[in-house]
């Protein structure tokens, strides 16, 4: 066994050859569970004594320590603990020295093997470096033997070289003519463009000059075959191409070349798109895809995908090479023939359509060269425009959009995508990449012009529908009609949300989960989602529009161009819009923004809390919620208009009837003692059964759930209702609280003689009451709901009641018919207003225009006469 004292000493012995010593290895051991250290090493902390670990450690004290302070049954546990200690490191050290005895003894047999090795490899580099020394001497040597007759050689190759290309020019006329004869025109072409340049040269000498005019007949008749070949019927693009390559190696002027090149290939390209569009239909379903798409056709019906397929192969691959040809002959800088074989070696192939550019160019003037260009890309932009347009018919929708299946249609799109990329030369002639994406941003427009556009065609349909059959009327009585306005309001609501929620939603989101490349992106996706927002935007704003002019005097809908749309068309618009904006756009907003712009972790993005007219609320995308507030407060504006246009036509037709009443008639002459009306004029039943109709409509659309109610009790609730109110106006004294009060400042007991003070002093007073009163403003803010609906019809129709008065002369007897018709309208009209001053300043402007206007000195009637004739009805 190898005591610590050996494994010191041993590796000094092993080493006692070299110059230098091993130092003895002092291993350190940490006392067992005393891992922390105190002293200097620990960040400055006093340095404690009696800390065993430490190396101030001061055995005297500890001692002293332990004797005055621990008992002795603690010593002696205290001397237990510390001979374990020892024990367990003095095992834990031999441990140590046993693993790594092994490492030190083949530490040292490396050191051993280094310095035996070193030795031998210094002897073996000297061996080295005098062999590499030989090796240059002999090199020098033969460098220099050889040295005269390398130049030698080099001089007979290059004779040999030249008498081979002089062997090549006498035999070039018989190459051509073989060539001629073999119809072999490309490699006739060839073996003269390599040796034009050398005949050129030495044409002084009589040699050379009859060959190089032998080649030229030749080459002439070669020239003449090739242009044959090039203007054949039969000729495809390829050919013409090649051709071309053929005759600008012959130098044939390049302007010619340029415009022989554009026609040529001008006729073939609208030939074959002609022929490839008739043969578009015959192509069979299992037709190739060229392109690698990341799909596979799902259904029979994709035909059209087939279709363009077969027309990008056919027509757009040749249309991309005809450019890359032209560009580079013609356009591009010219540059250099890079072919590298010597005319005596094999001929080359002629070079491929794909490798056009860098074989032959030509060198046209800059004047001229625009001019090419000008023709040029006038051509590629009429052919790229029919190939768009035939690319547009393959993108027909079809002419009921609800069964539309976008599928198809975003596939073709993307193989498009896919082929404007294949065709760079054409993206980079015409931008053809960018007229690509013009043509999906179209179709992306498209598709939401033709679903929201359906629906604003529909809607319009349905009104014009509305409007013949009400002026036909075809109904059987008054509640009929009513309830078929009902059902359609409430079937017309349905129907549009109906159409919105789910056909556009349902064909939008088609669109969005096809499984392609083109939206795949989420840019892409957020780009069709802009359009479509834009597009729906403006198809609220279109039907709000398209509202309005159905309503407009000038209506753009008629159903006879010479009347306007019935009153209540007005009125239901009113009330659709302010559905609309109370709750239907709200609601389809929220369904297109929980199916269009949730994530995939089915969470809204940035949702934004919008509140609709009854006080719901909805979480609608940040994207969508200026939209709605927009759309909202659209819908509620145009509402409030087309309710005041419905005020003004139903209010003008009400007053044509009061206009021309009370005229007198030629030779009238004093009726002082004409005898008292005993009735109410006959057209105020008349116009007061309008009246209970135009409420009617108005309470079902715009009255409340016991307000319709009430109106369903009894088919003919309108006259009973009249009825009614005249009886319980008959049996109330608070009725007649303002009876007559009209005509509060004429004088029932005045005199029967005339009394000009007392008329002056009734037309100031009349002017005093006039002065003090509310100005009443008639076509002005109609308040939404049966009451503001209703006074608005009811100022036009006493507006136009005072103007008829104002604007004639009335007798006595006039003056005391209107005192009648005006109580009986009073009391007629009192329940479809809730603000009675507005009857009472309009009735009181009434009566002072009819006393002044009355042509002799006014009697008027006894209140109870007044109450009398105007209740008894």
């Amino acid at each position: 066994m190898t005591t610590p004292q050996q494994l010191s000493t041993s590796p000094s012995k092993s080493s006692a050859s070299t110059s230098k010593s091993v130092k003895p290895i002092t291993l350190t051991l940490p006392r067992k569970g005393r891992s922390k250290s105190h002293g200097i090493g620990t960040g400055g902390k006093k340095v404690d004594p009696l800390d065993i670990d430490n190396s101030a450690f001061e055995t005297e004290h500890y001692c002293n320590v332990l004797l005055n302070e621990k008992h002795l049954n603690e010593l002696i546990q205290r001397d237990n603990d510390l001979s374990t200690e020892i024990r367990q490191l003095d095992g834990d050290m031999k441990t140590l020295v046993y693993e790594n005895y092994n490492k030190f003894i083949s530490a040292t047999d490396t050191i051993r093997k280094m310095k035996s090795n070193v030795e031998s490899m210094e002897s073996e580099m000297d061996q080295l470096s005098k062999s590499i020394s030989n090796i240059s001497n002999v090199t020098s040597l033969v460098n220099d033997a050889l040295g005269p007759k390398r130049e030698k050689i080099r001089q007979l190759t290059g004779v040999h070289d030249l008498l081979k290309k002089i062997q090549f020019i006498f035999e070039l006329p018989t190459r051509l003519k073989l060539c001629l004869d073999q119809e072999s025109y490309a490699q006739a072409v060839r073996y003269y463009a390599k040796t034009s340049r050398l005949l050129e040269h030495y044409r002084s000498l009589s040699v050379f000059g009859s060959i190089e005019s032998e080649c030229k007949e030749i080459i002439d008749k070669v020239s003449k075959k090739i242009r044959e070949n090039m203007t054949s019927e039969n000729a495809t693009g390829s050919e013409i191409t090649d051709c071309i390559i053929l005759l600008i190696s012959l130098k044939e002027p390049p302007q010619q070349l340029a415009k022989e090149y554009l026609d040529l290939q001008e006729t073939f390209l609208s030939k074959l798109l002609v022929t490839t569009v008739d043969e578009m239909s015959n192509v069979p379903a299992d037709y190739p895809l060229k392109y690698s798409e990341d799909y596979q056709l799902t259904t029979s019906n994709e035909r059209a995908i087939i279709e363009l397929s077969y027309l990008n192969e056919k027509f757009l691959k040749e249309l991309n090479k005809f450019v890359e040809s032209f560009n580079g002959f013609f356009l591009q800088s010219p540059k250099e023939c890079k072919d590298a074989r010597s005319p005596g070696k094999s001929p080359a192939k002629s070079p491929k359509n794909n490798d056009l550019i860098r074989y032959v160019s030509t060198n046209l003037d800059i004047e001229v060269k625009e001019l090419v260009r000008k023709e040029f890309l006038e051509f590629i932009e009429a052919i790229t425009s029919e190939y768009l347009t035939i690319v547009d018919s393959l993108l027909e929708f079809p002419e009921n959009i609800v069964d539309f299946k976008p599928e198809t249609h975003v596939k073709l799109l993307n193989k498009l995508n896919f082929a404007a990329l294949s065709c760079a030369s054409l993206c980079s002639v015409i931008k053809f990449d960018e007229r690509i994406k013009e043509v999906i941003s179209t179709w992306e427009v498209g598709i939401g012009k033709r679903l929201f556009g359906n629906a604003e065609k529909e809607l319009i349909e349905k009104f014009v529908e509305f409007s013949e059959k009400q002026k036909t009327k075809v109904f059987s009585s008054s509640q009929q009609r009513f309830k078929y306005v009902q059902t359609f309001v409430l079937d017309t609501e349905t129907w549009l949300t109906t159409y919105l929620t789910k056909n556009c939603l349902r064909i939008i989101e088609e669109c969005m989960k096809t499984e392609v490349p083109m939206f795949e992106n989420r840019d892409d996706v957020e780009k069709f989602l802009k359009k479509i927002q834009a597009e729906f935007r403006e198809f609220w704003h279109s039907i709000i529009n398209s509202m309005m002019k159905f309503v407009s005097p000038i209506n753009p809908y008629p159903i006879n161009p010479q009347e306007p749309p019935p009153p209540i068309i007005s009125l239901i618009m009113s009330r659709m819009l302010l559905d609309f904006g109370e709750i239907i756009v709200t609601q389809v907003y929220t369904s297109f923004s929980d199916r269009l712009y949730t994530s995939r972790d089915n969470k809204n993005r940035f949702a934004v809390d919008v509140y609709g007219g009854y006080g719901e609320r909805h979480a609608i995308s940040k994207e969508l919620t200026q939209d709605v507030r927009e759309i909202v407060g659209v819908c509620k504006d145009i509402a409030q208009r087309i309710l005041e246009r419905y005020v003004e036509i139903v209010g003008n037709r009400i007053s044509m009837n009061v206009r021309g009443l009370y005229i007198m008639k030629s030779g009238t002459t004093n009726l002082t003692d004409a005898p008292q009306p005993t009735n109410v004029s006959k057209i105020w039943n008349v116009i007061i059964t309008e009246l209970a109709l135009i409420e009617k409509e108005v309470v079902m659309l715009y009255g409340t759930e016991e307000e319709n109610n009430l109106d369903d009790q009894d088919n003919n609730s309108l006259q009973s209702t009249d009825q009614n109110s005249a009886a319980n106006q008959d049996n109330s004294n608070t009725a007649y609280a303002h009876s007559n009060s009209s005509y509060s400042s004429i004088n029932s007991n005045r005199p029967k003689t005339s009394n000009p003070f007392f008329a002056s002093f009734t037309h100031l007073t009349s002017h005093i009451d006039k002065l003090f009163s509310d100005r009443i403003e008639i076509f002005g803010i109609v308040e939404i709901g049966k009451p503001g609906i209703m006074m608005g019809v009811i100022k036009i129709l006493l507006k136009a009641w005072i103007e008829t008065v104002r604007m004639q002369t009335i007798t006595n007897k006039i003056f005391q018919q209107i005192q009648v018709d005006s109580e009986f309208v009073r009391l007629k009209l009192w329940k479809y207003i809730e603000d009675e001053r507005i009857l009472n300043t309009m009735l009181q402007e009434l009566a002072s225009s009819a006393f002044r206007r009355c042509a002799e000195d006014p009697l008027p009637l006894e209140n109870t006469v007044i109450e009398q004739i105007a209740g008894s009805l």
